[in-house]
């Protein structure tokens, strides 16, 4: 019970009311709801004070709160208003009322009435604080007679209230004493009286906190300021005549609105039409080519078993209507025909042009922290779409698409080079086909080279899940290996396309606009499906040629980092070993290139950067990060005038590829964007030396040729929106570019479906918002490929294209966040020994110096409650640890209290009985039913005993459906804890596993911690409020017994809700995990007798140990065969021998395989897959986790029995016919030993099963 607000207002018969003087308690309430709650209270009790008659008493619900009123009238005209909450008796919330107003009119004068401000009554604060209790009110009032017999109308809802017509909505919508912020709130209050069953519909546990802190942000930050008016009315004015002026920022300020909207359904309408705009920047198809183009429709040879799309070799068929567009051999489009006349002799001689122009007088480091390892990926995406061809620059040889033809080829040929056609759809290992890339910096093949190991990684993963079925290994015959490996290559290079395509607009996007350094996961969307306002389909996937405008773009030089110029240097020093490089003519050049710059044909053998490969085939992982993360640590250059001397032959074959193109002047392409054309060579560069060199050549501003008047345009200074900073018409262009390359891509877009890429496939190239990265997918690749390099939190990983010491510059403007990532150079990593046999691993689970981290992690997720400890590391552990097995030993003894006090076996009894009526489905006209016994039993049984006899969560249930916590919601809440602390493997998983943990414990200790503190007598406003939404006190008698535990122990409430949570939340989607391997073990039919003897066994469990054994028997074998869990890592604290392994070293990291050693025939037999169900306790099956929480054998054993008697022992108990009725479930090679991970509904892999459908009678 409590009280929220208590008001004395002013309320006139007619007109509006006044608040003299208020008080409020919103202490349980966040920091971001004070404010509008405050703001609402005052509001509602307003309103139902001008709507409650004089001399009349009513009360009023809205939502999960009561107004008490009464309107007392008479000459003074005031009216009392108490806000409570429904538990609040009436009786004692009038009697308050009639003694605020009798205080108030005896100290406080009419006169003032007429202004309020001078109103000070501070007694109303101590009516707020002293009557918190109901039973303080009733017993001061019991000298007062009862009340008069003023009629008091109860529980009137807020509607009947209103006068008629009138809406409370509306009235929110109309108050101007309401803040913006406060209407939302209401709003988005409204919203989350979700029902308890929600029909399929997405639920969330916590929007509420989260709208309101994304509404709070725009207010702190907002998306558009005054100084932005500029910008928008230079476009309203000039976006139709002379053009819009780029210097005003228009772009980089929309595309800020954008990011800072992203969650509004305005940015939605403004990302479309900048999408359109941009697209629609260059004409689909295009209305010129630089030579006669082949529109002739190419053989179709798709076999016509093959019923998935996939991308040709060439580029051929991207458009079903124009076959060729944009195929590989085709010439290059004109976007922009030159109108200006300017003969040939006029304009300067390219070499005058770089030396005084173009030439780097001095390394200018980028100004926006940009890292060599953006220009590495660069040269990936430029080397994608364009390939001019030496003898005719009018063709383009490779395909205008981002298809990752300089891993697979623009041929037939080229692709047959790099496919080991083995049925696998793999690459020959670390191999790719442009041998163009080994003349760039190593990092760009570095970068290739972890593309093709991603797509090996993908195959084997598509060819491990076989979704469809199709696929076999080995091959059964070359027709069918032949079939096979062409389903998997293809679908494999979609998905590994749709990869590079989500790196592009995730990190390379991200990069130029600023979006990374500026903390922001918002990207723009170009391959969104929408509608034009004449509700047209706007097109998508409709192709694209590449245009010679766009190739002089690209041509990014100046960007050079030094130490990537220097190895520039040195290629061409080697090339023209007998001449100066800076003084090398073109036909120097193209017989140096003819000399020593061809590639190994054999695409198996090539090499760059002086590495070696392997035996195998493959680069060394460490030669690989190395230069990685040295491009990563390297300063780019800025742009502008600084391309270095070594380049000039290639930029003078530049300015001559653009003249004999014939290509448009600088001011027609401006013109061509929509941008305004320069009035001088000043306006277009301030820079003295620039704007009058380029004068004197070229004299007139309309005669600056487009390759040199974007190379060398004023650059950008990096801000919100600009990141890249290029010249202002590069960054217009590339912009288009980007949307009209992704856009326009058919398998890019409408044939970028989970059908064509499989639902593991398509959501594997998904960029993850919330892995630390802010929406890049990079780091998902670097940690992929190169595990070992990268430790979890790793900057290098996180943010690879930006300088580590510029954005940790940027990042630390938030203390807390900056700490979160480890800014030094990844370290050499330690070895990983593989142990396999029994007695290896148990030695590795039982020996003290093989160290877990288990107990780490639980310190990181449950910091919040360990703050006294943190100070020492050591001593939180060992106070987390000792105070967690304290927590154990009360669960799991004879629990002391409630119906079942002998034990916790009649709570899941009971528990699975009515989840599984409550939660199966009934067969139209048949007596079967349906149940998901996973997703609707298994998973939730550990759930609720948590949350109903444990912590006393706000689970929202059959029975309590007043509660906030969904149950799948919190299952994932629990499991995401549970593989942090236990199963965190893979580090691209470890920054959004830690960060849902942390703000799970969170979540649980603010529920918790009042808890403790109602129980230890201290005063818990929030305990009352967070029992409004738990349906009993049952969890309360479990945590006095710890409370007492503790006693005399100087331990915190703070603490002991971390120890309660340590002690059983980690360990509770584990004890699913379990129960389903055991229960999908046993619904095999062979197994019906097994089955049959567990469910006779069940029966009589209580007090009888032998036949509780007898069960754990089945279930200790069951889980030898399937382990919950594949395998545990352990760090070795000394140098320790293993008979059959090599030694292992202090440091090393030991992945001990459960899978491996529960199957050893040394010890479980020649054929250890076999059952055998009488194996005594001691020649059990590793388990891997220890003893800890749900998993300690006291608890386990006497919990699961009762458990599987009720689940096995449902009536003809079966799978459930096709694929429902089996655990999704795949096994991959991890460290030379197997691992098992499930597909969940989402089609991604998790360590936990979610979902077993079995039918009953």
């Amino acid at each position: 019970m409590k009280i929220f607000s208590i008001s004395v207002i002013l309320a006139p018969p007619s007109g509006t009311s006044v608040v003299l003087s208020n008080a409020s308690d919103l202490s349980s309430f966040s920091f971001y709801q004070k404010g509008s709650v405050g703001e609402f209270m005052s509001f509602f009790s307003k309103t139902v004070a001008e709507r409650t008659p004089q001399g009349q008493r009513q009360s009023v619900q809205e939502n999960t709160y009561t107004a008490h009123v009464y309107n007392r009238g008479g000459a003074e005209q005031l009216a009392g208003v108490i806000i409570t909450d429904q538990e609040y008796p009436v009786r004692p919330a009038f009697s308050l009322l009639t003694k605020l107003l009798d205080e108030f009119t005896a100290k406080v004068p009419q006169s003032s009435f007429d202004n309020p401000a001078t109103i000070s009554f501070p007694d109303i604060n101590n009516f707020i604080e002293k009557y918190q209790d109901p039973r303080q009110a009733d017993t001061i009032m019991r000298v007062q007679q009862e009340l008069d017999e003023t009629k008091i109308v109860l529980h009137k809802t807020i509607e009947s209230v209103l006068q008629r017509g009138e809406k409370l909505d509306n009235l929110v919508d109309r108050s101007n004493a309401l803040s913006a912020q406060s209407k939302m709130f209401y709003k988005t209050a409204k919203k989350i009286r979700a029902p308890y069953n929600a029909d399929g519909a997405h639920t969330s546990s916590a929007i509420f906190d989260t709208k309101l802190k994304e509404f709070n942000d725009l207010i702190t930050n907002p998306a558009f300021k005054l100084s932005d008016l500029p910008a928008y009315w230079d476009a309203l004015r000039n976006q139709s005549s002379i053009g819009l002026d780029d210097r005003q920022l228009l772009l980089e300020k929309v595309l800020v609105l954008m990011s800072r909207l992203q969650r509004v359904d305005i940015s939605t309408k403004i990302q479309e039409y900048v999408i359109s705009l941009l697209y629609n920047d260059l004409p689909h198809p295009p209305s010129s080519y630089l030579a006669a183009y082949d529109s002739r429709t190419p053989a179709v040879t798709t076999s016509p078993r093959v019923t998935y799309a996939f991308r040709s070799a060439d580029g051929t068929n991207y458009n079903p209507l124009f076959p060729s567009l944009g195929k590989a051999g085709s010439p290059y489009a004109r976007s922009v025909p030159a109108i200006k006349t300017v003969p040939k002799h006029v304009l300067p001689d390219p070499g005058l042009v770089f030396d005084t122009l173009l030439r780097r007088k001095e390394f200018v480091p980028h100004p926006g922290g940009i890292s060599s390892l953006f220009f590495a990926f660069a040269d990936l995406v430029i080397h994608s779409i364009f390939d001019t061809d030496p003898r005719d620059w009018t063709v383009n040889r490779t395909s205008s698409y981002l298809d990752l033809s300089i891993l697979y080829g623009n041929s037939e040929s080229q692709m047959n080079e790099v496919r080991r056609k083995d049925g696998t759809g793999k690459l020959w290992p670390d191999a790719f086909a442009d041998g163009r890339l080994l003349l760039m910096p190593p990092a760009s093949c570095a970068l290739l080279v972890l593309m093709s190991r991603n797509h090996n990684y993908i195959a084997e993963k598509l060819l491990n899940l076989n979704e469809n079925g199709t696929f076999r290994w080995p091959p059964t015959n070359e027709e069918q290996r032949r079939i096979q490996d062409d389903e998997i290559f293809h679908r494999t290079r979609l998905v590994n396309c749709g990869f590079f395509m989500n790196i592009i607009l995730g990190d390379y996007v991200g990069a130029i606009l600023g979006l990374v350094r500026d903390g922001l996961d918002w990207r723009l969307d170009p391959l969104m499906n929408m509608r034009q306002p004449n509700h047209e389909v706007s097109p998508r996937g409709e192709g694209n040629v590449v245009s010679v405008e766009f190739n002089l773009l690209y041509r990014w030089h100046s960007a050079l980092s030094k130490q990537d110029t220097e190895w520039t240097d040195h290629l061409f020093k080697r090339a023209f070993p007998d001449k100066d490089p800076s003084k090398a003519s073109t036909e120097d050049f193209k017989t140096a290139a003819h000399a020593f710059l061809i590639p190994d044909p054999d695409v198996k053998k090539r090499t760059f950067g002086n590495l070696k490969r392997q035996e195998n085939g493959t680069f060394h992982d460490d030669d690989l990060a190395r230069i990685i993360q040295d491009a990563t640590e390297w300063r780019a250059g800025s742009f502008s005038s600084g391309v270095p001397e070594a380049l000039r032959v290639i930029e003078i074959l530049g300015i001559e590829q653009s003249r004999s193109w014939g290509t448009c002047s600088l001011n027609e392409f401006r013109k061509f964007l929509g941008l305004k054309p320069y009035k001088n060579f000043k306006e277009w560069n301030p820079d003295t030396r620039i704007h009058t060199a380029a004068a004197a050549l070229y004299k007139d501003i309309d005669n600056l040729e487009l390759h040199v008047g974007l190379q060398a345009e004023q650059c950008k200074e990096p801000g919100p929106g600009a990141g890249l900073c290029p010249g202002y018409t590069i960054s217009r262009a590339i912009l288009a570019d980007a949307v009209c390359l992704t856009r326009g891509d058919r398998y890019l877009t409408t044939e970028f479906t989970p059908y064509n890429c499989t639902s593991w496939g398509y959501n594997d190239c998904q960029f993850d918002k919330e892995d630390g990265s802010y929406g890049g997918l990079l780091t998902k690749l670097l940690f992929r490929t190169l595990p070992d390099h990268y430790s979890a939190g790793s900057a290098y990983a996180h943010f690879p294209f930006m300088e580590p010491s510029y954005m940790k510059e940027n990042v630390a403007k938030n203390p807390n966040l900056v700490n979160q990532y480890n800014w030094e150079r990844p370290r050499r990593p330690t070895r990983t020994v593989a142990i396999n046999t029994y007695t290896g691993v148990q030695r590795v689970l039982a020996e003290p110096h093989f160290m877990s981290v288990y107990n780490d992690r639980l310190i990181t997720v449950a910091s919040a409650g360990l703050k006294k400890k943190l100070t020492n590391r050591d001593t939180a552990r060992t106070a987390l640890a000792e105070g967690r097995a304290s927590v154990e030993k009360l669960f799991t003894s004879t629990h002391p209290h409630g119906k079942h006090s002998h034990n916790w076996a009649g709570y899941f009894r009971e528990e699975a009985q009515s989840l599984i009526r409550e939660k199966s489905i009934a067969f139209v006209g048949q007596k079967s039913l349906c149940l998901d016994i996973v997703a609707d039993v298994i998973n939730l049984l550990p759930i609720h005993w948590i949350s109903e006899e444990i912590i006393g969560l706000p689970l929202k249930t059959q029975t309590n459906q007043g509660g906030t916590w969904y149950e799948q919601d919190t299952y994932k809440k629990f499991a995401d804890i549970g593989r942090y602390v236990f199963l965190n493997f893979d580090p691209a998983d470890d920054w959004h596993l830690r960060v849902n943990s942390t703000a799970a414990f969170s979540d649980i200790f603010n529920i918790t911690k009042p808890h403790f503190e109602k129980i230890r007598n201290l005063i818990s406003i929030q305990d009352r409020v967070n029992h409004i939404a738990i349906e009993d006190n049952h969890s309360h008698r479990f945590l006095e017994h710890v409370s007492k535990a503790f006693e005399g122990k100087d331990v915190s409430v703070e603490e002991l809700s971390a120890y309660v949570f340590a002690a059983v939340v980690p360990t509770s989607a584990h004890f699913s995990q379990a129960i389903t391997h055991v229960v999908d073990f046993y619904l095999d039919e062979d197994k019906e007798k097994e089955r049959a003897e567990i469910v006779t066994l069940s029966a009589t469990i209580e007090n009888n140990k032998e036949s509780v054994a007898k069960i754990m028997a089945y279930v200790r074998e069951a889980l030898r065969i399937n382990p919950p869990v594949s395998g545990v890592y352990r760090t070795a604290a000394q140098d320790v021998a293993i008979p059959g392994f090599s030694t292992i070293r202090a440091q090393d990291r030991v992945f001990a395989s459960l899978l491996d050693a529960n199957n050893d025939p040394d010890v479980f037999g020649e054929n250890p897959t076999a059952a055998v169900y009488n194996r005594p306790a001691k020649q059990a099956g590793l388990f891997g986790l220890g003893e800890h929480g749900l998993l300690s054998s006291s608890f386990f054993e006497s919990t699961v029995p009762a458990i599987l008697g009720i689940l096995l022992g449902l009536k003809n108990i079966r799978r459930a016919p096709g694929e429902s009725g089996k655990l999704a479930k795949h096994t991959e090679e991890w460290h030379g030993s197997p691992r098992c991970l499930y597909t969940n509904r989402k089609g991604k892999l998790t360590p936990f099963p979610d979902s077993l459908t079995v039918q009953y009678d």
